[in-house]
């Protein structure tokens, strides 16, 4: 069974995207790098992705609470109405496809409704779609509490849209802190069960392969580690220790550098058995911290992780681009004349000239991608 995948984004009315949701439609592929100067959108296409994943479990008025009902709107609710959506998951076949797509409004109270929410199922078997409308003024999600085999699918598929945030390694980081041995079902998005998920690895005799794959790759960084020290406490709680090559002594978490323990983290996510990765996997900005080595190594991770999980990425590293081919660019330039986000995904026929001569990323610093600050 071909896996199913996100093919097409439409967002409209959302943070530095207009009220014009076909303007702001854009295709994805199995990999999609997306580049841009500072405030030109890219980050806002990402979290746009992750309150859809905060809405498939009822979290749509917690994440209003954190953000704030009127930042999300594009130049404000007085200038935008509503915040719209539309997401196309299909499988590699083209049998089927799912459209998921929503309005919200802002209300009194400065939260968030549904003016409109509803899905479709398609397949090449049936004449006509399957059709939900969930309704009008609901606070949550519809699809969020539906019952039938074919929204579930669809939820559980949207609420695994998660954004892997490894960028908190400060001391008292989740990152950084013990975890209980049995929270290693998946790598949650902020690392913090990282220790139990690797320790799983250690001792499945399936994934041993896999763990050994990710301290070959962590030792291209960082040559003086040897292994992890997964040893859990009485109360079975774990931290993420480690071992230096020809050395008896043991390290502790907070004895890896930012960039070491964002490494190792991003290395364990991208390099995990295919029956544990996410579908999706969003990273914004990861190269933040890492040695051009690392980053290197990381491109080489996204490629080898794309053949079982959809990538999504966001970057200011021209370095991490030239890894790359040109159909996995998606510029995000800012209209500076009508205040708001345009993307764009390029073509290597369009660049055929260009490339004979320079990388993607010194194309990007000569602007002919676009994505640099005016």
């Amino acid at each position: 069974m071909a896996q199913e995948k996100l093919r097409m984004i439409s967002l409209a009315g959302y943070r530095s995207y207009s009220d014009d949701i076909e303007k702001n439609k854009i295709d994805l592929h199995d990999v999609n790098i997306i580049i841009g100067a500072n405030g030109a959108g890219k980050s806002n296409l990402i979290s746009f992705l992750e309150m859809v994943s905060y809405m498939m479990t009822r979290g749509l008025r917690s994440y209003v609470a954190k953000q704030g009902a009127q930042a999300l709107f594009h130049v404000g609710p007085k200038h935008t109405e509503q915040i719209r959506g539309q997401l196309v998951i299909a499988d590699g076949e083209g049998d089927k496809e799912d459209t998921y797509s929503f309005s919200l409004e802002r209300s009194v109270s400065d939260q968030l409704f549904f003016a409109q929410e509803s899905m479709s199922y398609q397949d090449r078997w049936h004449f006509a779609p399957y059709e939900s409308d969930y309704g009008v003024g609901h606070n949550e999600s519809g699809l969020a509490d539906a019952y039938d085999p074919t929204s579930r699918t669809l939820r559980d598929y949207l609420a695994r849209l998660k954004v892997f945030h490894f960028n908190d390694t400060s001391i008292n980081s989740r990152i950084r802190s013990s975890t209980n041995t049995t929270d290693d079902a998946y790598l949650r998005s902020d690392g913090g069960n990282i220790a139990a998920f690797l320790y799983r690895m250690r001792t499945d005799l399936e994934e041993v392969p896999y763990y050994e794959r990710i301290k070959e790759y962590i030792r291209m960084v960082l040559p003086q580690f040897y292994d992890f020290v997964l040893e859990p406490d009485a109360n079975g709680r774990l931290p993420l220790n480690w071992q230096q090559a020809g050395s008896e002594e043991i390290f502790g978490p907070h004895q890896f550098s930012d960039g070491a323990l964002r490494f190792v983290a991003l290395t364990t996510l991208l390099l995990q058995p295919s029956r544990t990765a996410p579908m999706t996997i969003i990273l914004d900005e990861p190269e933040i911290g890492l040695h051009p080595m690392a980053i290197s190594l990381l491109a080489k991770e996204i490629r080898m992780a794309s053949k079982t999980s959809q990538i999504i990425v966001s970057t200011q590293s021209p370095l991490l681009l030239n890894q790359f081919s040109c159909n996995d660019v998606i510029t995000a330039d800012y209209d500076a004349a009508n205040q708001c986000s345009v993307l764009r995904r390029h073509k290597e026929s369009e660049l055929r000239d260009w490339l004979e001569e320079y990388t993607l990323g010194e194309l990007w610093e000569k602007n002919v991608l676009g994505g640099l600050p005016l």
